[in-house]
């Protein structure tokens, strides 16, 4: 009777303990979404700025979105850890949460803090999109140049050849997300049913890849977006002119 006793509490705890992961999941998830809503604005906003020439105020901005970006990156590394100890819990293992928690956290922060302005800016989606809307406002058939003005012609080059086709699909980009693991960007819909028929975890689905990509990795990729409907226009435009030349 006692042992019996015993495995119904050590259920009801375990069953306590996933609760709590699923909360501070959702938690970090919130707040994520705020860090994102906070780049949107900021980027609506950066156009009318760059409208009215206010080049200090525009300047306040590009610190806010860093800000936001660098806020959404940590949120990242607690989720990882976090899901990480979730594993490692579901599967029974016993450990200090606190402590591989805190080990965890502190050694993707420490990895970050190294990282060079371009490799924590200039290569990420949303702050690319950020100035691309500013530089839109004044060059608008022109092609915003590097964000890292000591990018090497190969770099360049790979930004140039860009695919436009979801690699799980092979059909152009539906609301295209771009992994912040690995940098590759995949149809929204095709990613996510990935993901969920692997238990929130799945290889990359690039060749050669070997990150793994979960749902929280996923960032809409809005520049990408553009490309896209751009596309389609000149194929559109392109057909249109067809037609005209057969009917003459």
């Amino acid at each position: 009777m006692s042992s019996s006793r015993s495995r119904g509490s050590l259920g009801t705890s375990q069953y306590s303990e996933r609760r709590e992961f699923d909360s501070l999941f959702r938690d970090f998830n919130e707040m994520s979404h705020f860090a994102v809503r906070g780049i949107t604005f900021a980027t609506e906003a950066a156009t009318d700025l760059e409208e009215a020439e206010e080049q200090e105020e525009l300047n306040q901005l590009d610190v806010i979105v860093r800000d936001y970006i660098d806020l959404e990156n940590k949120l990242g590394f607690q989720r990882t850890a976090l899901n990480n100890l979730k594993i490692r819990f579901d599967a029974g293992h016993k450990f200090d949460l606190v402590e591989n928690y805190e080990t965890q956290l502190d050694d993707a922060l420490n990895k970050y803090e190294t990282k060079s302005e371009n490799e924590k800016y200039f290569q990420n989606e949303n702050y690319i999109e950020f100035r691309q809307k500013i530089w839109d406002v004044n060059h608008p058939d022109e092609t915003m140049p590097p964000l890292d003005k000591e990018a090497d012609d190969e770099i360049v080059m790979g930004k140039q050849k860009e695919s436009l086709y979801c690699p799980i699909t092979t059909l152009l980009l539906e609301e295209p997300v771009t992994s912040n693991v690995c940098k590759h960007t995949f149809s929204k819909d095709a990613i996510m049913q990935l993901i969920r028929r692997n238990m929130n975890s799945v290889p990359c689905p690039m060749t050669g890849c070997d990150k793994y990509i979960m749902e929280h990795n996923l960032q809409p990729n809005k520049r990408i977006e553009r490309k896209v409907e751009q596309y389609k226009a000149h194929s559109e435009d392109l057909m249109d002119d067809v037609e005209y030349t057969n009917i003459e």
